[in-house]
């Protein structure tokens, strides 16, 4: 199994338009990676369960303070191997990739195609890693880490 460059932009374009556009854009061929989506995510007794991810993205499109993560997987050996959606509770959405870490110019390309997707400067690419990060403020925090890390 390879390692990961994980590849995340954060954005305030949280709608169900956005969402779709992003896994379309980027993961054209995918299936859900979980069953079920409780609302709250990791509760013992939820207030909601949703069967389809789709559900959820509505959910948390009307729902601005809610926080979930949606994650998806390519099918037929596609790149990049993995999406994500990070619903903060500032209204704020980090939308992820991620990619086999062997392929560096490949992961600078989706960082740079996915903030111009999205219209945002903010994003980075980080090893391993989710995105821990609960606001903007904090996103900008981790993001200064990676590029200090990085050298950037």
């Amino acid at each position: 199994m390879p390692e990961y460059s994980d590849i995340y932009v954060i954005s305030d374009k949280r709608d169900e338009k956005t969402v779709e556009s992003f896994l379309n854009g980027f993961l054209p061929e995918r299936e859900e990676s979980a069953d079920e989506y409780e609302v709250p995510q990791f509760s013992a007794s939820p207030d909601i369960v949703y069967s389809k991810a789709e559900e959820l993205v509505r959910y948390c499109s009307s729902n601005r303070s809610a926080e979930h993560a949606l994650y998806w997987r390519a099918v037929n050996q596609r790149k990049p191997e993995h999406g994500m959606v990070f619903y903060l509770k500032d209204g704020h959405v980090i939308y992820g990739l991620s990619t086999d870490a062997s392929d560096d110019a490949f992961a600078q390309k989706l960082l740079i195609k996915l903030k111009e997707h999205l219209g945002s400067e903010l994003g980075y690419i980080g090893h391993e890693a989710s995105p821990d990060a609960g606001d903007l403020k904090e996103f900008m925090r981790v993001m200064e880490s990676h590029q200090s890390w990085q050298g950037s």
